[in-house]
């Protein structure tokens, strides 16, 4: 790592990703004045999250377990270099092209950091940010573990976290309160394990359990820290195998309990799918479709040829799409909750007449929605 004075103007380029290079690391910050060069990285202070300065030009903060949360899309030029300029702006160049920039000038800068949340910052001097990666970690796969200071959130926002904190206690928070813990404090240095045999562990730092999920049997899927402001642990068959409070269920997205088609019935020869994905609701164009619980758009298509507008909202490990709408009501990224009105009803793409076609995967696989939606 050098140190430069430079500061130049933005152009940007394509997401594309590869592998982080081995890295001169440091840990928590650089100043202001520094160059990244390539194999050079930032990383949190307990090195789970790591902004890497790739042999490929693309800067790349990576997560537990390798997650990539967030990248400059700068990879077509190989041999790039990052500068935290001496203004807190931050700016990827190669021998003297400005491939990108970051941030407004006029300050003075003082350090480019990687936080415990995974947040990217370059502060100035009265600790303001110049600029920020909003970048966040919500779910840790199984075999990974969650260090001694590490934070993950279920958003871009700070109102639903999960830490693992110093005094040895993992700590669920929703908007500042917390709202539940092991009880593991008094034990600084502790760390949590999502293992692969299902189960959620807080070890001390001499690797003896102090707490369990006690779900061992359920095999290795994944920790999720959801919007719906629950922690959920959901086994290898995608199935919710523990979770901080009660889950009470998703809505059907319409009022009524009228039915026509099913999932799984035989449309006959000649549709593409042949067997139904969803289960229809046959009500009349303009009528309001709202979303199934506490979730975040995933998202929106305009006139698609078969489904027509069709929204897709994520609840956990489950999606419930919703097609041939009149009218699309929401932006993808935003957060919806159960009385949220998210669409209105249509005719709209390959459809016979007017219904809402719903549709609904657990972990990506197709699903009867009937199991998993209660009618209003």
């Amino acid at each position: 790592m050098a140190v430069v004075t430079a500061v130049v103007v933005a152009v940007t380029g394509s997401v594309v990703l590869s592998s982080p290079a081995g890295a001169a690391t440091t840990a928590g910050s650089v100043k202001a004045g520094t160059w990244l060069n390539a194999g050079d990285a930032v990383t949190s202070p307990n090195g789970q999250f790591r902004l890497v300065m790739q042999g490929d030009g693309n800067l790349v903060e990576y997560g537990i377990g390798g997650a990539v949360l967030w990248a400059s899309g700068t990879a077509n030029w190989p041999g790039a270099s990052t500068v935290v300029n001496t203004d807190g702006v931050v700016t990827i160049q190669r021998k003297g092209q400005l491939i990108a920039r970051y941030g407004t000038g006029g300050r003075v800068g003082k350090q480019l950091q990687v936080g415990a949340d995974g947040v990217v910052s370059s502060l100035d001097t009265a600790g303001r940010a110049v600029w920020q990666a909003n970048a966040f970690q919500s779910s840790v796969g199984a075999g990974q573990v969650i260090a001694s200071g590490t934070t993950l959130r279920s958003d871009a926002g700070s109102s639903r976290t999960l830490t693992m904190q110093a005094d040895g206690n993992l700590v669920q928070t929703v908007d500042g309160k917390a709202t539940w813990n092991t009880k593991t404090f008094r034990h600084p240095g502790a760390y949590a394990a999502v293992q692969a045999d299902g189960n959620l562990v807080v070890y001390g730092p001499d690797k003896k359990a102090l707490w369990a999920s006690n779900t061992s049997r359920a095999g290795g899927g994944q920790l999720l820290v959801q919007v719906d402001g629950n922690v959920v642990l959901y086994g290898k068959a995608g199935t919710r195998v523990w979770s901080t409070k009660k889950v009470t269920g998703l809505l059907w997205p319409v009022a009524g309990t009228t039915i026509s088609g099913r999932y799984g019935d035989d449309r006959g020869a000649g549709h593409v799918p042949r067997y139904h994905q969803g289960t229809d609701a046959p009500v009349k164009v303009g009528t309001p479709v709202y979303a199934s619980g506490k979730g975040t758009v995933t998202t929106v298509v305009q006139n698609n040829a078969s489904y027509g507008n069709y929204v897709v909202v994520t609840y956990g490990l489950t999606t419930v799409l919703t097609a041939h709408l009149s009218k699309t009501e929401v932006t993808t990224g935003q957060i919806v909750s159960t009385g949220t009105e998210i669409a209105k009803s249509g005719n709209t793409g390959q459809s016979t007449g007017p219904h809402v076609h719903v549709e609904t995967r657990v972990n990506g696989a197709l699903t009867d929605p009937l199991t998993l939606l209660h009618f209003r």
